[in-house]
This record gives structure tokens, sequence and C-alpha cells, in this order.
């Protein structure tokens, strides 16, 4: 209350009044290129966005204000949090106030730290620097995150294209996504799509969940498209775009997964799922809750590339588009956030309620599979409405996780996402897992090879270690991990990893054969 607080409650209604008025016009931050000219007022929004916190600093001078969720204060229904940046003598100060101040939760084993940002995606990572921006962004996440603020709304981010900057233009807010209109070349989509049919593409399948296992589910009954991994080695394209990507996302490349290739022919489809890992669907696959590190390390983002047009069919649909976040309150997720009044998952099946964005060549969709707070979005449910008479549909989903592709992890007994998320396989502590197995391969090819490691929840290849010519490395996985070595110039067989110690060879033809035994 007093003189102070009654002109930064007038200040503050009139941005919100200014930001309302802009978004019946839609239009682009001012300024929203350079960083050091943005202000906050033009990133508020009337919606909340969980962990995602806009910090304003208030007339060039060491005053903060918080938007927590960066919401607009007439819509939070409260003021934001003011702070002073003269007291913090340090970088670490600082974040111990924000955290404070913002009710950050401390990490759980396995998470990222949260990070701070400026407009443009740059972390933020000393005192000077934050007494300098006009607006900042806490994302608790960790990595960056693009404010979808309204509908409509336009980022433009520097540097995506060599020098060249590319606009990002809000489709939604729940879930969020974006549209990035000439990201891809039609020489690019070509060169390709060429790169995928010399690699062949074979029918598409993932990992299935424990339900799916036991009521014997086929993969065609929810996916009928044919695909290919692509990764950088194959042709300067698929590199040149990989660096894109990050260049977009702001995510370095390390995060990224390779391109998988997507070709839909007439009346091929893919049903609602998620890109990201709902691990109470998987209550006693261990592999899964350790490659996904409890559920922190996952796909943040997919920027899911058009690489042809399609005059009838094969859209994009958001199934849960404008549904509310259950329990938004909520830091961790869980399986209580499945379902609340409003949110509810539809039918599967069904391409007509939702989102729908038809393919446009060239085009990419960039949306988050998380929200800023580190938990799964619900409603980033998304579906490929079956190809119309006639037409094929050639697209690529690249993945952007939150940590780097090659990050491992280990079991935790006691970790809280085991509760959470509701754990049925039992302990690893006290004997010995049935499902362990280790591992060791030898290479007497005539060059160094990599261990790549099937990811079941990602679908893809993941480098573990490197093997010299004529060395050899060992490691402890579980029972039905897969595994190939890779050299610059030729892919082994694949071989499976099975119950006790197993010794496998590369030969000089680049087939992994097995010691002692039978050849996988």
């Amino acid at each position: 209350s007093g003189p102070l607080a009654a002109g930064r409650r007038a200040a503050l209604l009139a941005a919100s009044a200014w930001l309302l008025r802009a978004c019946a016009a839609g239009g682009s931050a001012p300024g929203a290129a350079d960083a050091a000219a943005a202000s906050a007022a033009d990133y508020l929004s009337e919606e909340a966005f969980p962990g995602l916190h806009v910090v304003e600093r208030v007339g060039g001078g060491p005053k903060l204000l918080l938007h927590r969720m960066g919401q607009l204060p007439t819509a939070a229904g409260r003021e934001p949090t003011g702070a002073d940046l003269s007291l913090w003598r340090s970088m670490a100060e600082a974040r111990r106030g924000l955290e404070e101040l913002l009710h950050i939760p401390t990490p759980e084993p396995l998470q990222t730290e949260w990070a701070l940002f400026d407009a443009q995606g740059r972390r933020v990572r000393d005192l000077a620097a934050l007494r300098e921006l006009p607006v900042t962004f806490v994302v608790e996440l960790g990595q960056w995150m693009w404010p979808a603020v309204r509908v409509g709304f336009e980022h433009t981010a520097a540097g995506v294209k060599g020098e060249a900057p590319a606009v990002l233009r809000t489709l939604s807010l729940r879930p969020v996504v974006f549209e990035v209109r000439d990201f891809i070349t039609e020489a690019e989509a070509e060169e390709v799509m060429d790169v995928g049919r010399g690699q062949g593409l074979h029918s598409s399948e993932g990992v299935l969940t424990t339900e799916a296992i036991a009521q014997r589910t086929r993969h065609s009954e929810f996916r009928t498209s044919k695909q290919a991994w692509l990764d950088n080695g194959l042709a300067p394209v698929i590199k040149e775009l990989d660096g894109r990507v990050a260049n977009l996302t702001r995510v370095p490349a390390s995060h990224n997964e390779p391109v998988q290739l997507l070709r839909y022919e007439e009346g091929e489809y893919y049903h609602g799922h998620m890109d990201w890992t709902e691990l109470e669907f998987y209550p006693d696959q261990r592999e899964v809750w350790v490659d996904t590190h409890f559920g922190h390390k996952d796909r943040l983002a997919t920027v899911f590339w058009y690489l042809t047009d399609v005059a009838e069919g094969g859209e994009t649909i958001f199934l849960k588009h404008g549904q509310p976040i259950c329990d938004m309150e909520s830091p961790r997720g869980g399986k209580h956030t499945q379902e609340c009044e409003g949110g509810r998952d539809p039918d599967m099946t069904l391409c007509e309620k939702g989102l729908k964005v038809p393919p446009r060549r060239g085009t990419v969709l960039l949306w988050y599979n998380f929200h800023p707070n580190g938990r799964g979005d619900r409603n980033a449910l998304h579906a490929s409405c079956p190809v119309g008479s006639n037409f094929t549909k050639w697209s690529g989903n690249k993945w952007v996780g939150i940590k780097p592709r090659g990050a491992q992890a280990e079991w935790i007994d006691d970790h809280p996402a085991i509760q959470r998320h509701g754990w049925t396989g039992g302990s690893r502590s006290g004997p010995e897992d049935p499902d362990e197995c280790d591992i060791t391969f030898m290479n007497d090819a005539a060059e160094a090879a990599d261990v790549m490691w099937y990811s079941p929840s990602t679908s893809s290849f993941q480098k573990i270690r490197s093997v010299s010519a004529g060395g050899s490395t060992s490691l402890q996985s579980y029972r039905r991990h897969t595994f190939q070595l890779w050299t610059p110039s030729r892919r082994s067989n694949k071989v499976t990893c099975q119950r006790g110690s197993m010794e496998f060879v590369l030969t000089s033809d680049h087939r992994l054969r097995r010691q002692a035994g039978a050849e996988l």
C-alpha cells in the first residue's frame, strides 16, 4: 500500500491495457531481435506458464518486478513481487534471492538446475548482465523456451539461417506451438528425401506401454507410416539442418536426435501419441525409467519438418488443444495430473476436434512437450491425420532433449518419481537384478568404432562410448537392450544383451560375432 505501490499498480494496469490492445492486432514484440531493447510488457500473457517467470527491471535502475508464470497482473489477480538488485553482491546471491521470491523448488536427483535468459534465449550468467538487461526470463527446466504470449505473437530469432533471422509465430498456448515458415528450402527438402530413399524406409515402430505389451498390441494398430533415421554423417544437408534447429531452439546440437524421416502414403496415419515418456504407462520397465532419468531426460521439444505440400489430409492435429493444465501448481506432475475438469483424453483415432495444421513445404512446427517447470505437458498429445487420395506426405521429426543425448544415469531406489508415477517393478537393492547383463565389445576392425545403444524412449540409437581399433570395452546393461557398432564407413549388425555376461567381436567385415556361442 501507499503512494509507491499505487503508482506501480497504475503503471502495471497501463501496461496491461497496452498489451490487451496489442493482442487484438497480433504482431510481434517491439525490438524482439534485440534483447537490450525488449520490454517485459511485450511478453506478459493472459495465461500462466508454470516455471516461466518474467523479470522486469524498472526504469533502468536496480528495482525488479517478478512476474510469476509470465502472467499479466490483471490476469493473475496479484501484483508482481518486488526485488532490489543492489542488495545482491554476486550471481549466487541473486539466484538464492530469485529462488525464494519465485518459490522455485529444490531440484530432484537427476533434474537440471534452473537458468536465466535474455529475450533472445542467451544465458545470463553474471550479475553485470542482469543489471543491464531490461527483461530476463527464469526457466525452471534449465533450457530456453520461447514464451508463447498469445496466439499470433511473433518472435524474431536472430541468427537462425546463418546470419538471417527466423520468425516464430504462436499458433497455440495450450499446448505451446509455433510455426516457422521457409525454414527449409525446396532444394533442401528434395535432398533430405533423396537421402532417406537411399537409406531405405521401414515400418515405423516405437516403445509399447506395459498395457499394450500385455494386450499384444501391434504397432500397425496406431501408426502406419514408413521411416528412416538420418544422422549428420549421411549428408551435409542433414548436418546443416541439425545446426539450424539448434539455432532456432537455442538448445545445443548435442541435445538433438537424428532426424526421423517419415513417409505417409494415401490413407496412412499416426493416432494420438506423446513425444515424451509418461512413466506411469511403463510401471515395470526399468530401462525406460533409467533412460529418461526418472522423467528428467526426455524430449523437451519437437521440431517437425514439412517436406511436401499435401492438398488433402495429412494434417498435424493437437487433440487436447485449449484444455487446462491439470493441477497447475503441482511442480512435478504424476498420475494425478492426467485428468481434471475440462482436461480429458479424446478419442485417439479421430482427426476432428483440435488444432489442425496442414502440411506446407519448408515450414516447421516447434512445440514443447514439457512445461517450463519440468513437467510433461499432457496437452502436447498430437496425431497425424490420414493422407488424402493419391497424395504422399514426407515429413521429419527432429527431437531436442532436455539433456545431451549421451547423458547416463543409474537406478535410484528412493527417487521421488517412483511414488509419483507409480513404479511397480520392485527395488534394485538386495538380490541380484535378474534383468542385468554385462556386455563386452572387442574391435578387430581396422578403424575405431562407436558403441551405439538403442534408446527405448527415443526409438533411436545413442552413442555410449568409443572403442579403438584393436581395443575393447565393457559395460553393464539390461536384458533386451540392443547395440550396434558404428564406424565412419559402416554399421554392424544389431545384437541384444541377455542375462549374464556376453562378449562380441567386431570382425574386419563389420560383423558382430559372439564369442563362444552363436551370433545373435
